[in-house]
C-alpha cells in the first residue's frame, strides 16, 4: 500500500482520478470558443457571396441565429453536464454506439478543420502568386476603382445600371463551376501552392503537438483577440461608407429561389464545432459550470452573430463585386477597399496565422477523441500509450496524418467545404437531440425549442448528405474505418476475456498485501464527497480500512426488478467520480478503499446488509446540514441502522473535515511517531 507520502499514483488511479483543476474561466472558455466561431468568418464570407450571390446576406443572418440558437442549446447540455458535455460523454448515456458514431463525427469534422483552415491560411498568405497577377486586371476593375474610396457611389451606381446585373448578382447558382480556379488549385506540386504549404503546416504542427499541448496551446487567447481586432477594424471602416438608404437595392431576395437558397444555406454552416470543443471543457471549469459556461458562449455568440451579419452587409454594399474572386480571401478583400493597402497585409498576416491555430486546435482535438475512446475500450488500448511529454503518441500522429491525406486528395476550399459541415452538424445534431429529452431540462419551455433545434439540424444534414455525395462518402469512410477498428478490438477483447474497468483495475491495485485483513469501518454515501477526509482519518487512526458504500435508493410504487438490473457501477457515472474521488484521498492518506455499489428502496437495510456482509466493525454516518427537519430524519434514521445492526457494530456519527485538516493531523501523528 502506497503511503500518504508518496505522490506517485499507480497507473490506473492516476487515470480514474484524472487531475484536472477547474481552472478555465469564462474568459478562457470564450477565448477558446471564439478561436473556432470567430475565425470561421475568415472563409464563411467568401463562400456565402459564391454561393447566392448578393442574396448571401440573407444566408449570413439565417447563420448568425443559428449560432444564437445552438449556443442557447449548449448553455443547456453545459448546465446538465457539468463534467463534460460533448457529444460523446452525453451520448453514453443512451448508448455506446451512439456515442463512437458521435465521436467519429467529430473526428471527421476536425479532419476537415485542420484541412480547410490550414489551407486558407496559405490564401490569406498570398498563395498561388500567379493568383494576384491574374487578379491585377479583373473584369470590373474600373467600376471598382471608379467606387473607391466609398460605397455610397457603387450603389449608386448600380441602382442606376442595367436591372439585369443586380438580377445576375442576385441569382442562386448552387453548382456554379470554376475552371479557371479549379485548374489552378490541382497543381498541387508547386511552390507556391497552397495546398503544398498547407501540407507542410500540418506536420509542424503534428509535431510540436508530440510535445505536448503547453507547445502549442497558446494561440486560443491570441486567436481571440487578433480576430477582434481584425473585425473592429473593418467595421469601424466600412460603416461609414455604407449607403443605407440605398443598400435595400443591393441584396437580393430571398423568397426567389427558396429552395436554392436552403441549399446554399447548409453549404455555409460551418462554425459550429467549437461549441462542442466548450462543453467538451466543462469537467476543467470553474464553478458553477453553468454560469462559467453561460458567460462564455452567449458572449461569443452575440459577437460572431452581430459582426458577420455587420461584415456581409459590408460585404454585399460593394457592386460590382466578383463572387468567385475572392472565395478564398474575402475578409482580406474587404480590408483592402474599406481600410487600404496597409490593412490587407495586416489582415493576410494575423487572418493566416489565425487560421493556423485553428488548425492546431482541431488537431489537439482530435488527439483528444481518439485516447477517450481508446481509454473506454472502444479502440485499441495501444493508443493510451504516451511518450515522454506525457502525449499519446500514436494518436498525434493519426491526427495529423489524416488531415494530410484529405488535403493530397483534396486541395481546394470549396470541396473541402463541401466536407465540412456533414461531420460538425451530424455530432451537434445528436447531442442536441439526446439533450431535449434530458429530466433535468425540467421544463417543456425549454424541451421544445432543444427538439425543434435538433429537427432543423437533421434536416440540414440530410440535406449535406443528399446534396454533397462527396462529404456523405467521406463521412462514410470514417465510420466504416472507425467503427471495423472498434468492432476489432471487441472482438479481440472477447477473446482476451472481460476487461476490467479502470475503477476496477484502481481497487486492485490498492488492495494488495494484507489490506484485506485489516479491520473495516463502512461509511455510507448517496454521492457525497464531503465525508472523505473525515471517515479516511477515522480508518487511519485505526489502521483499518473503509468500505464506502454508495447507496442509490430506487422508491418506486411499481415492481422495479428491471429498472435495478439496469443500474450497476459501470453505468452510474456519479457512482465512478465518488469512488475514483475516494480511492484518491484514500492513496494520499494510506488508508485501502473497498466500494461497494448496492441498490434498493431501503438504505438503512442495505447499509446493515453490507456492513455484516464485509465484516466491518463500525458503521459511520454523518451530515453537514442543519436544520431542525433535517436533523430529525437523520436521528430516525441513525435509530433504525441501530436496530438492525447487532449491539457489537456501533454506528458513529462524524463531521465532515477539511482534506488540509486531515493532512495536518497526518503530519502531526507522523511527526509524534517514534523512529524504528
Amino acid at each position: 500500500m502506497h503511503s500518504a507520502s508518496n505522490g506517485n499514483k499507480p497507473e490506473a488511479l492516476a487515470l480514474l482520478a484524472s487531475e484536472r483543476p477547474r481552472n478555465v474561466s469564462w474568459f478562457q472558455a470564450g477565448g477558446l470558443l471564439f478561436g473556432d466561431w470567430g475565425t470561421s468568418r475568415l472563409y464563411v464570407l467568401g463562400l456565402a457571396l459564391f454561393f447566392a450571390g448578393r442574396t448571401s446576406f440573407w444566408l449570413i443572418l439565417a447563420m448568425s441565429l443559428l449560432i444564437l440558437a445552438v449556443g442557447w442549446a449548449y448553455t443547456q447540455i453545459c448546465r446538465i453536464y457539468p463534467d463534460g458535455g460533448g457529444v460523446y460523454t452525453a451520448a453514453k448515456h443512451k448508448s455506446k454506439t451512439l456515442a463512437v458514431v458521435g465521436a467519429l463525427l467529430l473526428f471527421a469534422d476536425y479532419t476537415v478543420t485542420a484541412s480547410l483552415s490550414a489551407l486558407d491560411a496559405f490564401h490569406y498568405f498570398g498563395l498561388p502568386l500567379k493568383h494576384d497577377v491574374a487578379e491585377a486586371k479583373p473584369a470590373n476593375a474600373p467600376a471598382a476603382e471608379a467606387a473607391r474610396p466609398g460605397v455610397n457611389a457603387s450603389v449608386e451606381s448600380a441602382k442606376a445600371a442595367a436591372p439585369a446585373v443586380k438580377d445576375a448578382d442576385a441569382e442562386i447558382d448552387v453548382h456554379r463551376q470554376q475552371p479557371e480556379a479549379e485548374a489552378e488549385d490541382t497543381s498541387l506540386f508547386k511552390m507556391d501552392s497552397p495546398g503544398l504549404w498547407a501540407i507542410v503546416a500540418i506536420a509542424i504542427i503534428g509535431l510540436f503537438n508530440l510535445m505536448g499541448p503547453k507547445h502549442t496551446g497558446g494561440f486560443a487567447l491570441m486567436a481571440a483577440v487578433g480576430m477582434m481586432a481584425i473585425t473592429l477594424l473593418i467595421t469601424f471602416a466600412a460603416m461609414p461608407q455604407i449607403s443605407w438608404k440605398n443598400l435595400p437595392h443591393a441584396w437580393g431576395n430571398p423568397f426567389q429561389h427558396p429552395a436554392q437558397l436552403w441549399v446554399a444555406f447548409v453549404s455555409i454552416v460551418l462554425a459550429l464545432s467549437g461549441v462542442e470543443a466548450i462543453a467538451n471543457l466543462t469537467g476543467v471549469m470553474k464553478k458553477p459550470v453553468a454560469h462559467t459556461a453561460r458567460k462564455a458562449i452567449w458572449i461569443v455568440a452575440a459577437e460572431v452573430a452581430i459582426f458577420n451579419i455587420l461584415l456581409g452587409i459590408a460585404m454585399i454594399a460593394i457592386v460590382p463585386i466578383d463572387r468567385d474572386a475572392h472565395m478564398n480571401d474575402m475578409l482580406a478583400y474587404l480590408t483592402k477597399f474599406y481600410v487600404g493597402g496597409w490593412g490587407e497585409l495586416a489582415v493576410r498576416i494575423l487572418g493566416g496565422t489565425l487560421l493556423l491555430s485553428a488548425a492546431n486546435t482541431a488537431i489537439t482535438d482530435m488527439i483528444s477523441v481518439q485516447y477517450l475512446m481508446a481509454r473506454d475500450g472502444e479502440l485499441p488500448s495501444f493508443m493510451q500509450k504516451l511518450n515522454k511529454f506525457g502525449v499519446p503518441w500514436l494518436p498525434a500522429m493519426v491526427a495529423a496524418g489524416v488531415p494530410i491525406l484529405v488535403l493530397a486528395i483534396s486541395h481546394d476550399l470549396e470541396s473541402l467545404a463541401a466536407l465540412y459541415a456533414i461531420g460538425v452538424v451530424g455530432a451537434v445534431a445528436i447531442n442536441v437531440t439526446l439533450c431535449s429529452t434530458h429530466p433535468r431540462l425540467r421544463r417543456m419551455r425549454r424541451k421544445g425549442p432543444m427538439l425543434v433545434l435538433g429537427g432543423i439540424l437533421l434536416a440540414i444534414w440530410v440535406t449535406l448528405a443528399c446534396t454533397k455525395l462527396h462529404a456523405l462518402l467521406f463521412v462514410t469512410v470514417v465510420m466504416v474505418v472507425g467503427l471495423s477498428i472498434r468492432w476489432l478490438t471487441k472482438w479481440l477483447g472477447a477473446r482476451k476475456g472481460p476487461r476490467p474497468t479502470l475503477l476496477q483495475q484502481a481497487i486492485r491495485e490498492q488492495l494488495v498485501g494484507d489490506a484485506m485483513m485489516k479491520p473495516k469501518l463502512l461509511l455510507g454515501t448517496y454521492g457525497s464527497e464531503l465525508l472523505a477526509p473525515a471517515a479516511l482519518l477515522e480508518a487511519r487512526r485505526g489502521g483499518a480500512m473503509l468500505v464506502v458504500c454508495f447507496i442509490r435508493e430506487v422508491a418506486l410504487s411499481f415492481k422495479y426488478d428491471s429498472l435495478e438490473r439496469r443500474l450497476s457501477v459501470d453505468t452510474d457515472l456519479a457512482a465512478q467520480k465518488t469512488f475514483a474521488r475516494f480511492l484518491e484521498l484514500g492513496h494520499q492518506m494510506g488508508v485501502p478503499v473497498l466500494p461497494v455499489y448496492d441498490t434498493g428502496p431501503n438504505p438503512a437495510e442495505l447499509m446493515a446488509e453490507n456492513a455484516a456482509i464485509w465484516g466491518c466493525e463500525r458503521l459511520l454516518i454523518g451530515t453537514s446540514r442543519h436544520g431542525a427537519l433535517y436533523h430529525l430524519i437523520k436521528g430516525h434514521f441513525q435509530r433504525k441502522l441501530e436496530a438492525l445492526l447487532p449491539a457489537e457494530i456501533p454506528v458513529q456519527v462524524i463531521a465532515p473535515i477539511s482534506e488540509e485538516a486531515a493532512r495536518e493531523e497526518l503530519a502531526d501523528q507522523s511527526e509524534s511517531a517514534p523512529a524504528h
